[in-house]
């Protein structure tokens, strides 16, 4: 600095650091507001997907579970739609595995030797057992995995009537990329 003020160098180094210092700000804001953009509209898709597993809830209520599989498309809260959000949803049947048979199909004797085979074999673990305290601790044989294996098979297909699987996947943009999540429901 000279005695009567500052030389034209000091003055443009002084504002070239703010002018530094203000695009660093500036940028942190800038990515703060889309960061906040960004949780807003998750915030948003999270609700309608709330919103669209409850009226096919109401669905299946009035209607009754779909003999198959059902699916549509469109404005994901009937009530309060929001622009630029859609909704993508699918009721469908659950195939549950199968339990304790070998690769046979239901009905093959080969599976039905099998399954009576295992329950005499556990049967005989669990009368060789000298305590009750072994038969419940599970030391004389897995009582509840031979009441699974023998169960299962008859309330498969019961279950499988009973039980369907809702998903619902909400899409909205972001700019050019197309954003969303799924949600499932069983």
């Amino acid at each position: 600095m000279t005695g009567r003020g500052f030389t034209l160098l000091e003055v443009m180094i002084a504002v070239a650091i703010l002018g530094l210092s203000l695009t660093a700000i500036f940028s942190s804001e800038v990515g703060a507001a889309n960061v906040a953009a960004r949780a807003r509209r998750q915030n948003v898709a999270a609700t309608l997907a709330r919103c669209k597993m409850g009226e096919i809830e109401q669905v299946i209520a009035i209607e009754g579970l779909p003999a198959l599989e059902k699916k549509d498309t469109d404005a994901c809260c009937e009530h309060a739609p929001v622009e630029g959000f859609e909704c993508d949803w699918l009721i469908e049947r659950i195939i549950l595995p199968e339990l304790g048979a070998a690769g046979g199909e239901e009905g093959d004797e080969d599976v039905e030797v099998t399954l009576s085979q295992r329950a005499n074999e556990k049967l005989d673990e669990v009368q060789a057992a000298e305590t009750t305290q072994q038969v419940l601790a599970g030391e004389s044989g897995n009582l509840a995995m031979l009441a699974l294996e023998l169960g299962f098979p008859i309330l498969k297909p019961f279950l499988e009537e009973q039980v369907r699987r809702a998903t619902v996947t909400v899409r909205w943009r972001e700019g050019p990329k197309e954003r969303g999540f799924d949600v499932t429901q069983y």
